[in-house]
């Protein structure tokens, strides 16, 4: 609820959303449309999130070609870069989401969530589907895109040894409220 709320996918019931210190556009507008390849969400279960019928490259060219921001031949040719910065080879390109694993699968989401060149990401538990060994390497992943990229996370999650990792400031909610709020290492 909270990552859908900050992306404006669901109107607040009280308070505001404010990104860049502006208001967020109601959904649907021009001014949101104009805002959301700026903001995208990385999803908790990557195979629920991804179309089953589709092969993942087509996929994750999707926002380029609804935001209608690039011809086919530049989407196919930012979708290989965007693939090999998540750590995805073009020889997958033409896969389904059932032939890749879990960690391939949750990498796919994000290299989608990336082809707009985001300046803010929702991630709502990205790890929490994966196996331990594969949540480091998701993990490590998202501290490496963040520093190349300059990117912000709205990181949500249970596994506070995980919130500590990666974020600079933590909110702590109980019941849709925030009961504690501070940086990482003091929280």
């Amino acid at each position: 609820t909270t990552g859908k709320l900050v992306l404006g996918l669901i109107p607040p019931t009280s308070g505001a959303v404010r990104y860049k210190g502006k208001d967020m556009p109601a959904a649907g507008t021009p001014d949101w449309r104009a805002l959301r390849p700026r903001m995208q969400m990385v999803y908790q279960d990557p195979l629920g999130a991804l179309d089953r019928r589709l092969p993942v490259g087509v996929q994750i060219m999707e926002p380029l070609a609804i935001h209608g921001t690039a011809s086919p031949a530049e989407q196919r040719e930012r979708a290989a870069e965007v693939m090999a910065a998540v750590g995805l080879q073009m020889h997958q390109f033409d896969r389904y989401p059932h032939e890749l694993s879990g960690g391939q699968r949750q990498r796919v989401v994000l290299a989608r969530a990336l082809m707009t060149e985001p300046d803010f990401l929702v991630c709502d538990e990205p790890i929490s589907a994966l196996d331990v060994s594969i949540q480091a390497q998701v993990v490590n992943l998202l501290l490496d895109l963040q520093e190349r990229l300059d990117i912000a996370y709205l990181f949500i999650s249970h596994d506070l040894r995980v919130v500590r990792q990666v974020s600079h400031e933590v909110a702590v909610m109980y019941l849709g409220r925030i009961v504690e709020q501070g940086d990482a290492e003091s929280l």
